[in-house]
């Protein structure tokens, strides 16, 4: 069987994309889709035109990410030729743990890495390519126990001293996350306030450094986040680097989000006291449009991750030089080629293309910024750091908790309908509508569309609840 009706298919996606006519997704409970869909898998196969029903179902029945009005998370528009990049990764089916299997692959990570990490420190540094920002951030904390506590590394937690790390409390949680993976427990994890815009207090972080020091706890690890989940905004990565090091603590910039954002040189400025960093982790399937996942865990010093990762594993690793196997600085043993379709985007595009992508991904969150502080129905929370506009409906025939139900009702209306998705979260007691920004493409227009669309919800919504008091007191 040559399935040239699946292979068609599958081409005809590639060469058109998921049709822009459609909604974003369809608004289908969990168990709608158990009774229209067959997810059991039986004793007899499928047919070719069986199979190929279900891939139609299947895109029908997925959420298209690709889409322009798509602002639901910090990825989306895709790079097209990051696609191809994935597709030949997949076509090439090799893993990343050795040269002897990616001779051309490993070179091409290595460049990457390098390319990436002058970026930061304007010498080439060291890294490697992650499943996610989740684990990069899990591989910072790993460092900073060894630079401080190297002894764990083969005598474990046990009779260790306990020890504190410092983030932001709008800071990713992954970080808790990793905290109580590794068997530092949730009690290491200090949260410090964030000011009005959702950036750390640092006056709140130095009382709290020196509370841990008054319990005993040695302070490991300070995290700066540059672009947070929230609003997208840099904390003060300089002032934060000083109090590192005047505590002797491992610096580690959360960039996986706002990491690209280093390709733009207007943008730049906001990364001030990043080169001071420890660490790094950045993630490119987000503002750069990378398909799914492309991650990368960075270090200023060479030699920390093989010190940290490698094994003696016989069977697999040989006499080529650690430094071109890569298994030998990855949590992982088998790992996907995350860095060929960042590397071709990066050959097609160049440093003028990249930056090109996040002038472009600036300039549309400000002019939406600015249709947003001009409107009296909406209320801005700060300008855009980053490709996020973060904002609310106000009215003030509406009191605070009435105004976050309001909100709420807009954001999920609009998601029920699927044709434009955004997110939400609650700051400082308030509920904020949140527009993550990956289409460079957006035209104005399309700004008007949200924000009419938005007003148009917020007016259906207000009629029906209206309606309903009404009737409730005939």
């Amino acid at each position: 069987m040559n399935y040239e009706l699946i292979k068609n298919k599958i081409i005809n996606l590639i060469n058109l994309g998921i049709d822009k006519n459609e909604m974003i997704r369809v608004d289908k409970k969990p168990q709608e889709l158990i009774h229209e869909f067959d997810f059991t898998i039986s004793k007899e196969g499928k047919t070719e035109e069986e199979m190929s029903s279900m891939i139609d179902q299947i895109i029908h029945n997925s959420v298209n990410t690709n889409h322009t009005f798509f602002m639901n998370q910090m990825y989306g528009k895709q790079h097209l030729i990051g696609v191809y990049g994935d597709i030949l990764t997949t076509l090439l089916n090799t893993s990343m743990y050795t040269y002897e299997v990616a001779p051309i692959m490993t070179l091409i990570e290595k460049e990457c890495i390098a390319k990436l990490s002058k970026t930061i420190w304007k010498t080439s540094g060291d890294g490697v390519f992650t499943p996610g920002g989740s684990i990069s951030n899990m591989m910072g904390l790993m460092l900073a126990r060894n630079a401080k506590l190297a002894h764990i590394k083969k005598e474990g937690l046990t009779n260790a001293p306990k020890f504190s790390i410092f983030l932001s409390d709008q800071a990713h949680y992954s970080f808790l996350k990793s905290a109580i993976f590794m068997g530092f427990g949730s009690d290491s994890i200090v949260k410090i306030a964030s000011n009005e815009i959702g950036q750390m207090d640092t006056p709140s972080l130095v009382k709290a450094i020196e509370i841990e020091k008054q319990k005993n706890r040695i302070p490991l690890l300070l995290i700066g986040v540059a672009g947070t989940t929230f609003s997208g905004v840099f904390d003060e990565l300089d002032a934060l680097a000083m109090i590192a090091k005047e505590n002797q603590m491992w610096y580690h910039v959360d960039a996986v989000y706002g990491g690209s954002m280093l390709f733009s040189t207007q943008e730049k400025y906001k990364f001030k006291g990043i080169e001071k960093a420890d660490s790094v982790s950045w993630n490119l399937h987000k503002m750069m449009g990378i398909p799914l996942i492309c991650a990368s865990f960075l270090t200023k010093e060479k030699g920390l991750l093989n010190d940290a990762f490698a094994v003696d594993a016989d069977y697999l690793f040989h006499d080529t030089e650690d430094d071109y196997n890569l298994g030998q600085k990855s949590l992982q043993c088998g790992r996907r080629v995350d860095a060929l379709k960042l590397w071709l985007a990066w050959k097609h595009d160049g440093e003028l293309g990249f930056e090109n992508r996040i002038d472009k991904l600036i300039k549309i969150a400000n002019s939406f910024a600015e249709k947003i502080k001009s409107n009296q129905n909406f209320e801005l929370l700060c300008q855009p750091d980053s490709p996020i506009v973060t904002f609310r409906i106000i009215d003030t025939d509406m009191d605070n908790l009435e105004g976050n139900i309001i909100n709420k009702m807009v954001r999920d209306q609009l998601f029920k309908e699927g044709e434009i998705i955004f997110n939400y979260a609650e700051f400082k007691g308030k509920i904020y509508l949140r527009c993550v920004i990956s289409d460079p493409e957006i035209q104005e227009n399309d700004i008007n569309k949200i924000i009419s669309k938005i007003q148009e919800t917020l007016n259906f919504l207000k009629e029906q609840v209206e309606a309903s008091f009404i009737s409730l007191n005939v």
